[in-house]
């Protein structure tokens, strides 16, 4: 019968009631156990011909200085035949063997399914036992959009088959009951693949090891070229710097041999792992239904874009002094929020994510669904209520994650600084009644940056409209402005990047493009000039659309009475002032970002680079405390002035203390409060104008509202 028949009990009583064996194992595809054989012999192959490689190297060493070597003779000859063939081997044999001796990556503190839960750790045994594997040794609790099982640490893992299974709260907070279990049934068909588990285990070890070696270029090939160009203190002579090239070489080529390995074992592996996801999907299928796979990957795909979401807002917050209480149930509560364009975007990219490339590890979203509906299957357990249903107390838990992940990061955080989620998500943001007023006055066509100049209202082309025909205007003009904001937004961040590049240009760097290509500084000045363009299309359409509005708002507010056309005025002339002083705050924050960038990208030796860096990072400091107290003459509504206002943004800047890199750090969010102090003014000043445009009978930019 399935679960769902019983909803009077709880979800986790409904998994518990689940009969073990009663999934029924899927028949698996030809292919998956060829390659999982395939994959097997490199695992065991692959180990061997790399010390294979070690060994042909030592032992050609021995052999070249027992048989080889000449004796007997002097002379510079003799030297190099019995110096750089050594020389060249056992650094190569080194080479070979760092991994060895590299110290491993330290596995970070997790957080481990409290006894509290006992319910939900019966429930996964339950659910274990009708797949018919052995259950989790632990279940531990991430932030992470995922959930994902492994081999326990030790003997007890890889030989004696013990697994722990991890489980990322947002799917909790954001899933139905139905749609965890299923996904838990893909991580536990995972737990039904013993050799391909451990297979791919070991394969995937030799690969980061091959690819380490193969790729990477390490402190080994720094030194070595520095003692060939003879840097300093590490010229060692011509002799010495011959060895060094011939090692140099040497490498090359193992390095050649390396990555012909690592192709082989790379592509193999993965496309084991792939065939591995189309087998635990059927586990999912078996036990959530083939109906319930689509809407899964969906939601998979929206939680994770929630969750970027939630963490470019959490930055912004840090930087404030604030962090969100609890991350899991904010990326849910933001996806609650999205929009129905939002999802249609994430529905375009579940579509479109129809190709499997040889790199990837799980196959393309389309290739899983099609898998999954090929044989249709009603499913076990059909329990559509909140997955957060599952555990005792889930808030409890996300807020322990949340902090856990807030001590990994070595943030600070106290009860003072942490701010629920509906805080978060709304800082920025206007009040319902304010946005749906600026929604009908403006129509999205006005933007944020530029900024809106109310002294365009009286300057032709705009001024020669009157108020119906401004409004005329900017609907004909709608359908060129449709996408134009984001347009300028993407050109504004694309100029910074190159301005960051022209500065290194500037300031004599050496430096490679992110496609590995030497820099073209006329072409970079070129691309920046285009971005920064005043006269391109899309700014002279901006600019126009923005006197309109302009002018709009002008004869709006000459036709209020008083009270509001005072409380208008006084919006119009900050608005003017905020529009006055920006081109200062974006060129100073512009500066800023470059500085940062400048100093988290230096080497060691930076010197000069460094002395030069930190002299800008001075300089914008300077700056920034300039602009705040002439910003301190800008008063505000609310009798406090605007250079209070971003001061009291910037919540560490006492932190700061005497570092002007710190200080650079804590000041980013003025932009964020610069800005939203102009979006929450124009969308003010839009409530009063479009009360005046109501009562005058003018038409607005939208002529038919919708619900």
């Amino acid at each position: 019968m399935p679960a769902s028949t019983a909803p009077a009990e709880s979800p986790a009583g409904l998994m518990r009631a689940m009969a073990p064996g009663s999934v029924p194992r899927p028949a698996r595809r030809p292919l998956y156990s060829i390659l999982l054989w395939l994959v097997a012999l490199l695992s065991c192959l692959l180990p061997v011909v790399y010390f294979g490689l070690v060994a042909g190297l030592a032992w050609l060493g021995y052999t070249y200085y027992a048989e080889w070597a000449p004796r007997g003779m002097r002379g510079l000859w003799t030297v190099l035949a019995w110096v750089v063939p050594g020389f060249v081997i056992g650094v190569l044999v080194l080479f070979l063997l760092k991994p060895l001796f590299a110290p491993r990556a330290r596995v970070p503190d997790a957080v481990r399914l409290p006894g509290e839960e006992s319910a939900f750790r019966d429930a996964v045994v339950a659910l274990c036992g009708a797949v018919g594997v052995a259950p989790p040794r632990e279940i531990f609790l991430s932030h992470s959009v995922n959930a994902w099982v492994q081999f326990s640490a030790g003997p007890a893992g890889l030989v004696g088959g013990a697994r722990t299974l991890t489980i990322g709260l947002p799917l909790v907070a954001g899933m139905t009951a139905r749609q965890l279990v299923g996904v838990l049934a893909h991580e536990f068909g995972h737990f039904a693949q013993r050799g391909g588990m451990r297979a791919a285990h070991v394969i995937n070890h030799v690969n980061r090891w091959l690819e380490s070696r193969a790729y990477h270029r390490d402190e080994w090939d720094e030194r070595l070229q520095r003692w060939i160009d003879g840097d300093g203190d590490d010229d060692g002579g011509n002799l010495f710097q011959l060895m060094c090239v011939a090692t140099l070489f040497c490498l090359g080529l193992t390095r050649v041999l390396l990555r012909a390995l690592f192709q082989i074992s790379f592509r193999m592996s993965r496309r084991l792992s792939q065939e591995m996801e189309f087998d635990a999907d059927r586990y999912e299928v078996a036990v959530a239904g083939s109906d319930n796979f689509a809407a899964t990957a969906l939601r998979l795909r929206a939680l994770s874009q929630a969750m970027l979401e939630v963490e470019d807002a959490n930055r912004k917050a840090w930087r404030e002094g604030s962090l969100v209480r609890d991350l899991p149930t904010a990326a849910a509560l933001r996806l609650g929020q999205w929009r129905a364009e939002d999802w249609q975007a994430i529905e375009r990219q579940l579509d479109n994510d129809d190709e499997t490339r040889f790199w990837d590890s799980h196959p393309a979203d389309q290739a899983r669904i099609a898998n999954a509906v090929s044989r249709p299957v009603a499913g076990m357990f059909l329990d559509e209520r909140p997955a957060a249903a599952l555990f005792a107390d889930f808030p409890a838990l996300s807020r322990r994650v949340t902090e856990h992940y807030y001590r990994q990061m070595a943030l600070e955080f106290g009860a003072r600084n942490l701010v629920e989620p509906a805080q978060l998500l709304g800082m920025g943001e206007l009040p319902e009644d304010l946005a749906q007023g600026w929604k009908r006055f403006a129509n999205g066509m006005l933007g944020t940056v530029p900024l809106l100049d109310p002294s365009e209202g009286g300057l032709l082309p705009a001024a020669g409209f009157d108020w119906q025909g401004c409004v005329d205007e900017l609907r004909r003009l709608g359908p060129d402005a449709a996408d134009l904001w984001p347009r300028l937004e993407r050109a504004r961040a694309r100029g910074d990047e190159l301005e960051l590049w022209v500065r290194l240009v500037d300031l004599d760097v050496d430096f490679t493009m992110p496609d590995g290509s030497d820099p073209d500084p006329a072409a970079l000045r070129g691309q920046l000039g285009a971005c920064r363009d005043r006269n391109s299309a899309d700014r002279k359409l901006a600019v126009r659309i923005l006197g309109l509005f302009a002018r709009r708002f002008q004869l709006a507010v000459a036709a209020l009475a008083e009270p509001e056309r005072s409380q208008a005025q006084a919006k119009l002339a900050l608005l003017q002032q905020l529009h006055d002083g920006w081109s200062k705050v974006e060129r100073l924050l512009s500066e800023g970002r470059i500085c940062l960038r400048l100093q988290g990208g230096m080497t060691r030796d930076a010197d000069g680079l460094r002395v030069r860096v930190y002299a800008m990072a001075e300089q914008y400091r300077r700056d920034f405390e300039w602009a705040l107290s002439q910003f301190d003459a800008v008063m505000l509504a609310d009798g406090s002035s605007l250079g209070r206002r971003l001061r009291s943004r910037c919540g560490r800047m006492s932190s700061a203390g005497g570092d002007p890199f710190a200080f650079v750090h804590v000041t980013a969010p003025v932009e964020d409060a610069y800005l939203d102090l102009y979006r929450r003014e124009l969308a003010e000043l839009a409530l009063l104008a479009d009360a005046a445009e109501r009562g005058h009978g003018i038409r607005p930019i939208r002529l038919f509202q919708g619900r």
